[in-house]
This record gives structure tokens, C-alpha cells and sequence, in this order.
């Protein structure tokens, strides 16, 4: 029996420690992971979104088909990424639902236009440093602190000062409509995206936690990737 093989696409604000619980679960279930690291390959400097985009292209191998599993603004890397690693499926987590084709930003306007007006000499602010306070809770910034201080200062580690014009930088993304593709919300950020991903048809699945809940809780996030991946047959 063919392995069911996932690839784990985080969103560039932060790094592959964000997923590292839940790509562990799923190995544990089973599964063959593959986690493209754009962090890794361009510790130096950060190149355009495209280019960063392009860098993961090579560490996916194309058999068997890969489920592509974008998390956060990984949700836009994720739908460029599916069409040309022939994806058998595509789930996204917690994050934006992209336009079927053509340019999109990696950020909504209405997360970039708030952050434009933060950015400073050595660009953006890191990932979490954007949200205030009363957000700790719901984002997973204080349970993760609680839980997995360990992880914690590891993934603050990863964080960087991306450059503020990669708020105006699009990625071109192919039709990616015949993909099967189902969704997975964690925070109630994203309520709206699981009730659009619901009426479409997709498959979605709820997990009452926060947005930092594959860091936190990998193998219920693993469950519920395995239970979109299911519906897919």
C-alpha cells in the first residue's frame, strides 16, 4: 500500500519549527513527510517572494503525489506549489483561501496595509511582534510559551525582519480549481474561510485551539490532516 505523503508548507513569517509536532505525528501515523525549508536554503538573505517560492520546488519529490498542506500565509505557497508538484490534494490551515488563479500577495490587504505603516530600517517586524497583547491567547502565543517553552525560544529564533516590498510582490498562481482540496480551522480567525471551504464543498475540519496549534497539539493536527486526506478517497 502507497504511503499517504504530505507536504508541510509553512507560511515564510515563520519558521518549520511551527509544524515540527504535527510532521511528527503524522510520521508516527504512518506517513511520509516532506518539509520544505526556504529559512535553511537562504539563511544569508532573503531573496523575493518568488524566488523563495521557486527554492522549495526541488526538495518535494513528485512520487508518490503529495497532499500539499499550506498553514498560515503558507496557504498562498501552498496553491502555487500544488499545481507543479502534480499535488493529489491540497489542504489549507488556518489561513486565506487564494484566488483560483493569477497574482496574489502573500498577505491579505488588510493584514499588509497595517503592517506597511509598522515597517522600519530593517523591514517588517517579526512575526510576533505584529499582534497586540489581548492576541497572545487566541494566536498560541501564551499557550505556547506555557506548554513548550522549548519551542518557544526556537521558534522566535527563526523569526526575521522580512522586506517591507514583499507586501507588494504576487505570486502567479496557476488554476488550481480540479485539485481536490479541503480546509482546516483551528483559530476563530478563520471562521469566515472554513464556512466559504464548507460551501464550496471541500471537506473542512474544526479544532477548537489556536492558531499555533500544529506547534502545540501535533497529533490532534495530524488527525485532522489525515481526516481531510481521507475525504479526498
Amino acid at each position: 500500500m502507497e504511503l499517504t505523503h504530505f507536504v508541510l508548507v509553512t507560511g515564510p513569517f515563520v519558521g518549520r519549527s511551527s509544524m515540527l509536532d504535527t510532521a511528527q505525528a503524522l510520521r508516527d501515523g504512518g506517513a511520509w513527510v516532506t518539509e520544505p525549508d526556504p529559512h535553511e536554503l537562504h539563511s544569508d538573505r532573503l531573496p523575493t517572494l518568488e524566488d523563495w517560492a521557486l527554492s522549495m520546488l526541488p526538495a518535494i519529490p513528485r512520487t508518490p503525489a503529495p497532499i500539499v498542506v499550506g498553514y498560515s500565509a503558507g496557504t498562498v505557497l501552498a496553491t502555487w506549489l500544488a499545481p507543479r508538484v502534480g499535488a493529489a490534494g491540497l489542504i489549507l490551515v488556518d489561513g486565506e483561501i487564494p484566488p483560483g488563479h493569477g497574482p496574489c500577495p502573500i498577505l491579505p490587504e488588510r493584514v499588509a496595509a497595517l503592517l506597511a505603516k509598522r515597517a522600519g530600517p530593517e523591514g517588517l517586524p517579526r512575526w510576533s511582534d505584529w499582534w497586540p497583547e489581548d492576541m497572545s491567547e487566541p494566536l498560541g502565543l501564551g499557550p505556547l510559551a506555557r506548554l513548550r517553552p522549548d519551542l518557544a525560544d526556537v521558534m522566535r529564533a527563526e523569526e526575521r525582519a522580512f522586506p517591507a516590498d514583499w507586501l507588494s510582490q504576487t505570486l502567479d498562481l496557476e488554476p488550481w480549481g480540479a485539485i481536490p482540496t479541503g480546509y482546516l480551522r483551528l483559530s476563530h480567525f478563520f471562521d469566515a474561510q472554513a464556512a466559504e471551504a464548507a460551501a464550496r464543498g471541500w471537506p473542512v475540519e474544526h479544532i477548537e485551539g489556536s492558531h499555533l496549534h500544529p506547534a502545540i497539539m501535533g497529533t490532534e493536527t495530524a488527525g485532522a490532516l489525515m481526516a481531510v486526506a481521507g475525504a479526498f478517497g
